[in-house]
């Protein structure tokens, strides 16, 4: 006799991982979250909203003849996750969060984050939030949570899911030689110069100690400038980046993650050696698990080798770098940083804690 399988309660909105694969690493995170405070109903992913897709003018909202799955899900809870809080936060959500709370649908914003962190971003949010005010709001960093902390019954201080991941999925090991991660999927990967004591540091825009010497980084100006302009300038920047990167460095091999699959720019992806892409997480999550060191400017491969118990670095202008700050790396865009793994656990137990009592 077949069985039927229980009806979702619980959606979280998901998607769009192949245009940043670091989506699928909060994504699953919180779906751990979820299944853990709703251990008596089922938490299935449903699709975001179509107007987040790159590219897309989202000023405009979705696109006019989608159909508006979202609206019509019969659930007890929405759940949605990230730096969704943007100025655009509205035209995106207004219509499906109508249909849903005339429904007595919930809905709980988790491991919810501002996007660019301006004036007219938080007074967008604010707006938005007390006309359709969430049944919970869980934050990632502390500059969102002083925002809308007073924008629901229920809020807290919390921190990004993708700490989470580690829960939800226990990575292969490797055979492969120890090796470092460079992932520079939209700003240039730095020249990097080892030595056992470098003597001009004017020369370069940091220097770092790993495995007992000294790499000084230099940040190439040319590559760089395209990236600061936009996504499309920074595919063209790395279109004519013509070093030769190296395969090894300081003993380690090196390996190169691209997060951004969608469009599949082969010529940039796998434009260095030991690169690799896949529009799946669980590869990305071994790599983050077993790797020596990750340089990145990806703020989820960041938070995944952290996560795992690694040391990151984050090269990037963005300010959604602020949920390191939440864990106290303060420091991770001035040098490698590690979590205090009991701190961690700490605050992982803390949030869920508070989920669980919230939802009682």
């Amino acid at each position: 006799m077949n069985t039927l399988i229980e009806q979702p309660k619980v959606a979280l909105v998901s998607g769009f991982w192949g245009q940043n694969i670091g989506n699928a690493f909060f994504n699953i995170g919180g779906k751990w979250i979820l299944e853990e405070v709703f251990p008596n109903l089922r938490v299935e992913f449903i699709q975001d909203q179509p107007g987040y897709r790159t590219f897309n003018n989202q000023s405009k909202g979705n696109p006019k003849n989608d159909v508006g799955l979202l609206k019509y899900l019969d659930v007890e809870y929405i759940v949605l996750q990230g730096p969704m809080l943007t100025v655009n936060f509205r035209n995106l959500w207004e219509e499906t969060f109508e249909y849903l709370i005339k429904r007595g649908t919930k809905i709980i914003l988790l491991s919810a984050g501002l996007f660019k962190y301006t004036k007219e971003e938080i007074s967008a949010t604010k707006a938005f939030l007390k006309k359709f005010p969430p049944y919970i709001i869980s934050t990632r960093d502390s500059d969102t949570y002083e925002v809308v902390k007073d924008c629901a019954e229920r809020t807290y201080n919390g921190i990004d899911s993708a700490f989470f991941v580690p829960y939800a999925y226990s990575p292969f090991k490797l055979v492969a030689p120890d090796y470092v991660t460079l992932n520079f999927d939209r700003f240039p990967e730095p020249t990097i110069t080892v030595d056992d004591k470098i003597k001009d540091s004017s020369k370069y825009d940091s220097i770092i100690n790993f495995n007992n010497k000294e790499l000084g980084l230099k940040i190439p100006k040319t590559q760089n400038a395209f990236s600061k302009k936009g996504k499309a300038q920074a595919y063209f920047g790395h279109l004519i980046d013509r070093r030769k990167l190296p395969k090894e460095l300081v003993g380690h091999m090196v390996i190169r993650p691209e997060q951004r699959v969608n469009p599949h720019m082969t010529h940039k992806i796998y434009q260095h050696a030991n690169a690799i892409a896949t529009d799946e997480p669980w590869t990305y999550f071994t790599i983050y698990a077993n790797t020596k060191l990750t340089l990145a400017d990806r703020v989820h491969a960041c938070v995944a080798t952290l996560a795992y118990g690694n040391p990151a670095m984050l090269f990037t202008p963005s300010p959604r770098a602020k949920l390191f700050e939440r864990l106290g790396l303060n420091d991770i865009k001035k040098k490698p940083v590690s979590l205090d793994m009991d701190y961690l656990e700490m605050e992982r137990q803390a949030e869920l804690n508070f989920l669980k009592d919230a939802l009682n």
